[in-house]
């Protein structure tokens, strides 16, 4: 019986519908922004968009982008700040991974994942630098550009095989000084929580398990009758580790306040803001520390433009920003495996005289964990500093000018706390057993953890000029070096001489070229550069005499690009472990064969491993763009559509070399995958008497497909031809539901007992035998191939109100883990596993203390849809009208309420499984989160 379920068509059907009645996708050319002074909708033509070290504007793209503004973004006070991305751009992909605050937990992909090795993820930069974008304040942010095609991408050579997100940073404007203060305050909402087992269902459950592989229970009538009627706590304790630990809402609160505006010669913005996101665990203060975790962040940036000469500008862009991290002194995620894991009877958390509960099986007490091992912190400062000069050479022909980037990025880490240790107690049996050594409290070690400092300059020129006003011709140059250094590794070092050139006529024909000469000292001598160039056309035709008279439509362009891109993928040995310097061959001291007649440790020979692969090289995009962009109703309406053809070769990937070779090389460049698909966007801007309407969405359509591999498998198990990152699963057939039915069926070799209530597979290769040979590839992936987001802002009078969805389809994930997940792998879900009375209803397979590796196998029944449809964000505010900001001598005030991760649909719901993130509440994970605040800005 396979549990593959697929989302209905009722999701896809409302993007349809959006896209056939509002041409809705979210345009990634114009911002939508509405304010009372225009009619409802903007003309993005001339718009500047960033793009790598320049702006364009939309007429001279022919790039694959989208992008989107600093005030389309919710201000919800989470500490990532990428979540706010979510739904928002077409081709991008935002995943969370996870939810403890300040912990990362997020993942990226831009037009799917065109890779099965590592070193896929696309690069976030930061004013043109890769650089951390996620701790950064929602202030500090102008823009965010994803580019998507090799025209966009190969100004970065090697570091563009995945595609890219700029990020720009806010600058000051002659003459629009202002000051703005953000005070937000709100709490963040533990979800999907997996269900605990009360004491007397885990006992009856755990004795079903052990009678279905025909052993006694463990607990008797006697015990199960005293869990029910809770009659001795002391000796039949019932806890609920998550009531007594967990609080439902954990509160955040954000505060910033920038300053920005300038005159012709300085212009400047700067800010300053707080974070602070509290942990859910209860019971941690003690009059000496309190050890919930926290995290609290202090950012500080200042931008300045300073105009030295007629000719001659300096810029500053830096950034400071401090972390704390407040943990457990056992670490969070050893709590949280101990709340979720923990047998609700183990013992009582308090023994009668107020110590510690705890037994030789279990010594991991949450209270003790929680007041009795101290804490642990780290500060993180982290400095973010570009000094650029770009000095005007007209004198030389006019036009150009020539520039200098120099970027300085230092990351440390300093950990400091308490340390402190507890004693438990078994008073159920005499004489009272003790277990755990204790500790009183003591200064952790407060040491620098690490220290990384990057560098990066470029330098080069810039040439920007109209001839005879029929031909535009901008075009950069630049030579660029990276030196990454820190006390425990290599230094990463690499450099790249890059040019950029676009041509227009009459702002109807344009021409561009790409191409970067890049190298990386990971590679060999002799083979460490190379060329990657790309070219570009586009045709204006809404600039045509012949299409004046369309006066439905106010724009259209037609665009595409050709290129091929590098990638630097990690090399990793036989072990897993990374490689540096891959060319290179290691020998490990001390260990393979003795040499001579004696057993000395001092005569044993070097062993190589790994043997170093002087070929090693960088993976290798071919990128194919077409796309169009059009406008109707004078701008109001607005759509991009692309479609793109990319080929990945020279993969990495195991050398599969035979064992008689006797050594192993770390990787080859081996693999090839397709990536095919294509992105859709667009927005609807529309002033209806009082009313602005805003609309927009996405859609992104992504299928990568593994061409070529090393592979030594069975032809049934190639992933050849397969979606990247598809599974090999066993085909379920049902559930065993008597012993003749056993007998009747293949033998059964996945676990040494096999019983009725057993899972039943298919014997794929007819050899009456059900084995390791019996699983297949798949394309089942929790990659999805589909991603969308739309959303839409009504603002009527001094009320607003937002919303931003984001949706995903054709994902699979697994749920096998989950579904044991727990105290010896029971949980509510268990409640509707087969007995021999449930046969007929039971969900799942029977319950299994032990043996159960025939249930716990990879299998089709336990593949679930992971499509959901989710409302990642809603804002709803009210502005002080121009009558009263003008009485109170300001620019204006907003009181608005916002939320994140409101609410899903999706088909785990009623497993109350967020298919996001899956694990999250279970494990040693953090709780799903929702956040909700209520929040003030006023501007003077």
């Amino acid at each position: 019986m396979t549990r593959y379920t697929k989302c209905s068509g009722i999701i896809l059907g409302i993007i349809c519908y959006l896209f056939t009645c509002t041409a809705l996708a979210q345009n990634t050319n114009q911002e939508v922004s509405i304010t009372k002074e225009n009619d409802g909708h903007t003309d993005s033509t001339n718009k500047l968009i960033e793009i790598p070290f320049g702006t364009r504007s939309r007429e001279e793209l022919n790039f694959a982008q989208s992008s989107l503004r600093y005030n389309q973004l919710t201000k919800v006070p989470i500490s990532n700040l990428s979540g706010l991305l979510a739904g928002r751009l077409s081709g991008f992909l935002f995943r969370w991974t996870g939810n403890q605050p300040g912990g990362g937990n997020v993942s990226y992909q831009i037009r799917g994942r065109s890779s099965y090795a590592q070193g896929s993820t696309p690069a976030f930069l930061v004013d043109g630098i890769e650089r951390d974008f996620e701790d950064m304040d929602i202030s500090e942010i102008e823009s965010v550009t994803v580019l998507k095609d090799a025209a966009a991408l190969n100004w970065y050579g090697l570091n563009g095989g995945n595609g890219a997100i700029l990020v720009t940073t806010k600058r000051g404007k002659v003459g629009e000084n202002l000051i703005s203060f953000d005070a937000q305050g709100g709490f963040q909402s533990a979800s999907n929580l997996i269900k605990p087992l009360n004491a007397y269902d885990f006992a009856t459950l755990y004795n079903r398990g052990l009678t279905n592989i025909g052993q006694t229970p463990a607990y008797s009538e006697a015990a199960l009758d005293a869990y029910k009627n809770h009659t001795d706590p002391y000796l039949y304790p019932d806890n609920n580790y998550l009531d007594r630990f967990l609080n439902k809402r954990a509160a955040t609160q954000r505060y910033a306040l920038t300053f920005s505006g300038g005159s012709n010669k300085v212009r400047y913005f700067s800010s300053v803001s707080y974070f602070n996101q509290q942990g859910l665990f209860k019971e941690t203060e003690t009059p000496n520390y309190d050890s919930n975790y926290g995290y609290k962040r202090y950012n500080f940036r200042i931008n300045l433009d300073y105009d030295v000469t007629k000719t001659l500008t300096l810029t500053l862009l830096a950034g400071v920003r401090s972390e704390v991290r407040n943990d457990v002194g056992d670490g969070t995620a050893t709590v949280f495996n101990n709340l979720y894991n923990l047998p609700p009877n183990a013992f009582p958390i308090l023994n009668a005289d107020g110590s510690y509960g705890g037994t030789s099986l279990f010594q991991n007490n949450p209270l003790g964990q929680l007041q009795a091992t101290g804490f642990s912190r780290t500060t993180t400062n982290i400095l973010l500093a570009s000094i650029m000069a770009d000095q005007k050479l007209d004198f030389i022909t006019k036009g150009l000018s020539a520039n200098l980037f120099f970027s300085y990025d230092g990351y440390g880490n300093y950990g400091d706390g308490l340390s402190e240790n507890y004693a438990v107690f078994n008073q159920t049996v005499t004489p009272v057993q003790t277990y755990r050594t204790p500790a009183v409290i003591a200064y952790r070690t407060a040491a620098f953890q690490t220290n990384t400092k990057n560098n990066e300059l470029w330098f080069g020129f810039d040439y920007n000029r109209t001839i005879a006003t029929d031909h535009q011709i901008k075009a950069n140059v630049r030579g660029q070096q990276y030196i990454s250094a820190a006390v425990d590794r290599l230094d990463y070092r690499s450099r790249m001489l890059v040019g950029r050139a676009d041509y227009s006529f009459r702002q109807r024909y344009m021409l561009g070229f790409i191409a970067s000469y890049s190298g990386s000292e990971n590679y060999a001598s002799g083979r460490r550069f190379g060329f990657f160039p790309a070219v570009s056309a586009g045709w204006l035709i809404s600039k045509e005499d012949f299409f004046k008279d369309a006066s439905a439509i106010s724009y259209l362009k037609f665009r595409g690009s050709y290129g091929r891109s590098g990638n630097i993928g990690p090399t990793y040995d036989a072990s897993g472990n990374i490689v540096r310097l891959p060319y290179r061959t290691l020998f490990t001291r001390d260990a393979g064969p003795f040499l001579g007649s004696t057993f000395s440790t001092s005569t044993t020979a070097r062993l190589v491993s790994p043997a170093g692969n002087p070929l090693t090289t960088w993976e290798k995009v071919d990128r194919l763009n077409l796309g169009t962009d059009v406008d109707f109703l004078k701008g109001a309406l607005s759509f991009s559509f692309d479609y793109f053809d990319e080929k990945r070769t020279d993969i990495l990937g195991p050398a599969n070399l035979p064992g008689i070779v006797g050594i192993a090389i770390a990787q080859v460049n081996s693999g090839k995958v397709s990536s095919k698909g294509f992105d859709a966007s667009g927005a609807f801007n529309k002033r209806i008497g009082e009313v602005l309407i805003s609309t927009n969405a996405n859609f992104t359509y992504a299928k990568n497909v593994i061409l070529e591999r090393t592979e030594n498998v069975l032809p049934n198990q190639s992933t050849i031809g397969r979606y990247v990152n598809g599974g090999n699963y066993y085909i379920a057939e049902g559930i065993f539901q008597n012993q003749a039915e056993i007998n009747a069926s293949p033998k059964q070799t996945l676990s040494s007992l096999v019983v009725p209530g057993d899972l039943k597979y298919k014997d794929v290769n007819n050899d009456n035998i059900i084995d390791a040979n019996d699983a297949v590839s798949s394309d089942y992936t929790d990659i999805p191939k589909i991603y969308y987001g739309f959303g839409f802002n009504i603002r009527y009078k001094q009320f607003d109100l937002g919303a931003q969805f984001q949706g995903v389809e054709g994902r699979t994930i697994d749920l096998s883990d989950i579904m044991y997940a727990g105290p010896n792998g029971l949980n509510q879900l268990s409640l509707d596993t087969w007995t021999p009375a449930t046969a007929a209803t039971a969900k799942y397979p029977r319950v299994g203390i032990s043996d159960n590796g025939n249930n716990t196998a990879n299998s089709t029944f336990w593949l679930y849809s992971g499509d959901f449809l989710k409302l990642r964000s809603a804002e709803i505010g009210y502005s002080t009208s121009n009558k009263l900001n003008q009485r109170l001598r300001f620019k204006g005030a907003r009181i608005f309420v916002s939320g994140n991760n409101i609410f899903t649909i999706s088909k785990l719901n009623a497993l109350d499984i967020d298919p996001e993130t899956p694990n999250a509440g279970r494990f040693s994970s953090y709780p799903y989160v929702k956040t909700f605040a209520v929040g003030i800005n006023v501007k003077f």
